[in-house]
């Protein structure tokens, strides 16, 4: 069964080995037992089911509440050449006639359904008349009021276990804690599951903490140096979503805004248009990208602070799904944190609900403050405990540096003090830096001993450390009294005890300097460029988007690679036999294009071989051969014969005759199939060249199928 495995996972998904746990979840469903996969996003989730789909007879119902996610699926099986389909509120009469059909004839291996139609009488009294290999219910964070999408329907999906007692299901999701899992495998009713939890780490993924101030500015620079890649930026409010959409506009860049208030065939066709690489940025509320299974997107940007680290986890795992490197940046504001405390205390929830929900806004809170390795605090935060740092986050890339603050953290208590603790963070900051606004003369702040007194010290420095200040619990924001500032009792033994406070050095995230490219380097990217607009043309001509040809990691292996025959190409990762039957020539002939351009590194592997085989097919002679490229007429045999053995030239005949490769090809059996030619060489007293002999060789193999 292994062996069968590993078989179905190169042919239908091109890979040679399966990812960390995947294996493990794969043969518990097969045994027909169920199971609780918490997987980070681009953690292979989806082939923890598929797989199984392939390896039993029948069809796998799988549960989704995302209509786009599950057409987006499909589209991606059906390129692989598995046969899917989803049921939900967009299939039409015919398109269910088809499927019911299929699933008659036991030609549907998989069958994605939402949650609402997989609880209708109709449907379960059909579906239980057909041969159902397994049942996977994705997102199955829904089912909990700790999860970070609770749905009431998803409370009903026990009811279809009485119809298949015999069948294995499945729960997946990638965002649950530790009371979100117990509460899936309660409410689910899930029978004696095996919980299998693999890292939330996703170290392709950089995660970066920027102040809030001058965002748009930096959004802009970013995006623009980044012009060809894809990406998501969330905003909190529909106005931010237009106001930074319109500034990427203005730069000539492919933006969009995506909100509630646009009409649903609008957003229908801005997802669409993303999703085919048409737009390249999209700047959304949250309510975008839920459903979206791009692989490509190189970068998540939070222009505000989403409301609980569930949200940011989520929205930041649509980056980088195809495992390859890929940016995360939040802009952090406690003013962002106050907007939506109010939207907590506004809202109509019971108060338990909104209990849950202060304490894990308090935690993003604190994640975005923290000075210690980011990663490390949400792998806490979903129960997975370790020391060591990640690598990868700001704070471990950039260690801040403490000094003693004590004098600066003196000036701004004091501030505060001698403002009747009735002033917010901006007010603080322009008394300390001896600002001329009207209204700190009307209300006499200037008059006060420690205005300007931190005149020296810039406004986003002065923003960052009052920050540190409330981090430290020296300072506090008083919700309930216009978000003003409090001195604590902490705060106030800095004030009269001396108490010494330490500040992280403020570093400004400037990014990384770009290295010197070499000649390769500027060549593949050159080839990555021309290979994804081939793909982007295939996607156009086929209706679907880009990444369901190829994922963008398997573009940078052909550019690294560079296969020139059908042989190498089934090599690369991705690339499973019905993709490799279906675009591999087309991709092979774009590569074998650029390797014989001029600007071409010498030391392409195969280059040689490629430009013997284009001087052949022009009809040219070994000994033409030989004086144009400048080689001697033994290399271009050996040549023709790897050329022959890669099925690029289908008869050797006539270079050697048939009688000489059956003679030397028995003689090569004879001699244990001997890789040394000198041996054969000996074996014949030189009846035969080496070149000959290499010809032989080749074409027995062939002939015998080696």
């Amino acid at each position: 069964m292994q062996h069968q495995l590993k078989k179905l996972l190169k042919q239908y998904f091109g890979y040679d080995q399966f990812r960390p746990t995947q294996e493990d979840v794969i043969n518990r469903t097969l045994s027909g037992k169920d199971s609780l996969v918490i997987m980070p996003t681009g953690g292979g989730k989806s082939l923890c089911y598929q797989l199984p789909a392939l390896a039993k007879e029948g069809t796998a119902l799988v549960i989704s509440p995302l209509i786009a996610l599950m057409e987006d699926q499909v589209q991606a099986l059906l390129a692989n050449g598995v046969s899917a389909a989803a049921l939900n509120s967009n299939t039409t009469a015919n398109e269910i006639r088809a499927i019911e059909h299929e699933l008659s004839n036991q030609t549907l291996k998989l069958l994605y359904v939402s949650p609402e139609r997989a609880l209708q009488s109709n449907f379960i009294s059909f579906i239980n008349q057909q041969k159902i290999s397994l049942v996977a219910i994705d997102e199955a964070h829904c089912v909990s009021i700790w999860g970070n999408d609770f749905r009431p329907e998803y409370m009903h999906l026990p009811a279809l276990m009485k119809y298949f007692d015999d069948t294995p299901f499945i729960a997946l999701t990638a965002t649950a804690d530790k009371a979100t899992q117990r509460e899936i495998m309660e409410k689910l009713k899930l029978r004696d599951a095996e919980l299998f939890l693999s890292s939330f780490e996703r170290k392709n993924l950089t995660t970066t903490v920027l102040p809030a101030n001058k965002r748009i500015d930096y959004i802009t620079d970013y995006v623009k140096s980044r012009k060809d890649e894809c990406g998501i930026i969330y905003c909190l409010s529909r106005k931010s979503t237009e106001k930074v959409a319109q500034a990427l506009i203005k730069e000539g860049i492919d933006a969009a805004y995506y909100h509630a208030d646009i009409s649903a065939s609008e957003r229908q066709q801005i997802q669409k248009s993303f999703q085919q690489d048409d737009i390249k940025v999209i700047c959304a509320t949250i309510a975008f990208g839920m459903g979206i299974d791009k692989s490509n997107i190189r970068y998540v940007i939070h222009h505000n602070l989403p409301k609980n680290l569930e949200s940011y986890y989520q929205e930041i795992g649509r980056a980088g799904r195809d495992g390859l490197p890929s940016e995360c940046i939040l802009f952090f504001s406690y003013g962002d944190g106050q907007i939506l405390q109010k939207f907590i205390e506004e809202s109509q929830a019971e108060e338990v609900f909104k209990n849950v929900q202060r304490a894990k806004l308090s935690r993003m809170l604190e994640f975005g403050s923290a000075t210690s390795c980011r990663t490390n605090f949400i792998l806490s935060y979903f129960g997975e405990h370790r020391t060591e740092n990640c690598g990868h986050c700001d704070n471990c890339l950039h260690p801040p540096r403490s000094f003693d603050g004590t004098v600066i953290a003196q000036k701004a208590l004091s501030a505060v003090v001698r403002m009747k603790q009735q002033v917010g963070t901006n007010m603080l900051v322009d008394v300390l830096r001896g600002s001329n606004r009207k209204d700190i003369q009307e209300l006499g702040y200037n008059q006060i001993k420690t205005f300007g007194a931190g005149s020296d010290i810039s406004r986003d420095t002065w923003l960052s450390f009052i920050s540190q200040l409330i981090n430290q619990g020296f300072l506090e924001l008083d919700f309930t009294d216009g978000n003003k500032l409090k001195v604590t009792e902490i705060g106030k033994m800095v004030l009269f005890n001396g108490h010494k406070v330490k500040l992280s050095q403020v570093q400004l995230f400037t990014g990384k300097s770009a290295p010197k490219k070499s000649k390769k380097m500027m060549f593949e990217e050159g080839l990555i460029g021309s290979l994804r607009k081939l793909r982007k043309e295939i996607a156009d001509a086929e209706g679907v988007p880009a990444y369901v040809v190829f994922n963008d990691q398997t573009l940078q292996e052909m550019a690294a690679e560079k296969p020139l025959y059908l042989s190498q190409m089934a090599q690369i990762s991705g690339i499973g036999k019905h993709k490799l039957n279906k675009y591999g020539e087309i991709f092979i002939k774009k590569i074998q294009e650029e390797t014989l351009g001029g600007s071409t590194p010498k030391n392409i592997k195969g280059k040689t071989y490629l430009e013997t085989l284009k001087l052949i097919q022009a009809g040219k002679s070994v000994s033409e051969i030989s004086i144009l490229r400048k080689l001697n007429e033994i290399t271009i045999y050996s040549h023709i014969a790897y050329l022959f053995e890669k099925e690029e030239i289908s008869n050797i005949e006539i270079y050697i005759e048939k009688g000489k490769c059956i003679e030397i090809g028995k003689a090569w059996e004879d001699l244990n199939k001997t890789d040394n030619l000198k041996v054969l060489f000996d074996h014949f007293k030189r009846k035969y060249e080496y070149y000959q002999l290499r010809l032989g060789v080749s074409w027995w193999k062939k002939e015998m199928g080696e």
